[in-house]
């Protein structure tokens, strides 16, 4: 299972990794949207794991949930005003993101 949480994750910070490289406005948001599906596929998981396995990582996954759900709130910003100043904290939400896994 936790196999299954960390192949998520890693998908979900790749098409995070697409919507911040991307310049078309579709593929942007497509990737948003999906990361944010496995977003809530790997909470899913997470949920399905038993109490001990939980209480092991629980601190990691949530500060990893955080991180996701800021990057991506950073990544519609930019989008919304078009303003490239986010792109090195997007950058930085990626490597933490990636070192979280």
């Amino acid at each position: 299972m936790r196999e299954q949480i960390k192949q998520t994750q890693t998908m979900m910070v790749d098409l995070f990794e697409v919507a911040a490289h991307a310049s078309q406005p579709g593929t942007i948001s497509t990737s948003l949207i999906e990361a944010q599906q496995a977003l809530l596929t790997a909470e899913q998981l997470y949920g399905d794991l038993d109490d001990a396995q939980q209480s092991s990582g629980q601190s990691t996954f949530k500060h990893f949930v955080d991180s996701a759900t800021d990057l991506n709130l950073m990544i519609v910003k930019s989008l919304d005003n078009n303003d490239l100043a986010y792109a090195d904290r997007i950058q930085n939400g990626l490597s933490e993101l990636k070192q979280l896994i």
